[in-house]
């Protein structure tokens, strides 16, 4: 049932294992070569248009959720924790989208509101689909509702994953407290959680970061080559938001000043650029893993697969510009 929903399986191409060696150098050379042809900038900034359209409904959805699942108390530690890495500005709105939110009567996750918001924020998991198939250069084969179907399913994967990582993170030290005064740990384990959050908010990221890898593309570029193989990817998107995040953070901060420059509109200014650089995070990434994938199932391998993509490309235009054809063709 996945297969139909997610993609469709290549059982012919040998597993990465059993394939070419890797040269890393020729592989990053490829990666940067792939992201300027791909025009990862201009997708990234499509990603931002439909991550930023998708934020407010997707909000909506979080906070039914907790409210059902959860606590209504996890707003306020979040956006403490956020405060590390995005902009102040960005933060601002997502502490008013969500005291709003959450001071209003959502009427529970079983709701047409909150079913409509689930439909609404999974645009920007069908606009990633479509960003990772271009960075795997794949033609999308599936459905129209296939396709919408697998970006309703990894949004409330997503969030559902989301919410438990901030439980995880935001309850972490009490449960710690509490695990301490029951077995006699001194201070030394509290100190041991503020080294290793960090570290827990990138692990959680990166598993995040692989479920759209593994799930997303229209096939198994991703599938067959297996989790700890899109590692690479995952890990380089992850530490660039993480690198990108903070350093924007510290720019806006301490040098740009986008209100003096667009007024009411500077922190949407600056939201709409933070989610840019998620969204370049993401695509530079999921470059990575093709480029990989390509290089560990060897030039022939690769040029095989690319033309096959060409034909498929070409015979979707061709059909397109003659669509009579395909009815004059048919036996009478």
């Amino acid at each position: 049932m996945l297969d139909k929903v997610f993609g469709r399986p290549h059982p012919r191409v040998a597993p990465p294992h059993e394939s070419a060696q890797v040269s890393w150098s020729a592989v990053l050379r490829s990666t940067f070569r792939e992201i300027q042809e791909d025009n990862c900038l201009g997708l990234a900034a499509q990603l931002a248009y439909y991550f930023f359209l998708a934020l407010f409904p997707a909000l909506l959805f979080l906070v039914a959720l907790a409210g059902t699942f959860f606590v209504d108390s996890w707003i306020a530690p979040t956006i403490d924790y956020m405060a590390g890495m995005a902009p102040p500005a960005v933060l601002e709105i997502f502490r008013d989208q969500l005291t709003k939110i959450s001071q209003g009567d959502t009427g529970g996750i079983l709701t047409i509101g909150v079913a409509g918001a689930l439909w609404s924020s999974s645009t920007a998991m069908v606009a990633i689909i479509d960003a990772m198939n271009s960075a795997y250069d794949l033609t999308e084969s599936r459905s129209w509702w296939r396709v919408r179907l697998a970006g309703l399913l990894l949004t409330l994967a997503l969030a559902v994953f989301v919410l438990l990582s901030s439980a995880l993170v935001i309850l972490g030290p009490s449960i710690l407290e509490a695990v301490a005064s029951r077995v006699s740990l001194d201070q030394t384990a509290l100190l041991m959680w503020d080294l290793a959050q960090w570290p827990l908010v990138l692990t959680l990221m990166v598993v995040g970061i692989l479920l759209v890898y593994r799930f997303a593309p229209d096939a198994p570029d991703a599938s067959r080559i297996g989790w700890r193989w899109l590692m690479p990817g995952a890990l380089l998107a992850a530490g660039l938001w993480l690198v990108a995040s903070i350093g924007f953070r510290t720019y806006v901060t301490n040098f740009g000043n986008y209100t003096e420059t667009y007024g009411t509109l500077g922190g949407v200014i600056v939201l709409m650029l933070w989610l840019y650089l998620f969204g370049l995070a993401i695509l530079v990434g999921a470059e990575l893993n093709s480029e990989l994938d390509h290089a560990k199932r060897g030039p022939v391998t690769q040029q095989v697969e690319e033309q096959k993509g060409r034909d498929a490309r070409q015979d979707s235009r061709h059909a397109a510009s003659h669509p009579h054809r395909r009815h004059s063709d048919a036996p009478s």
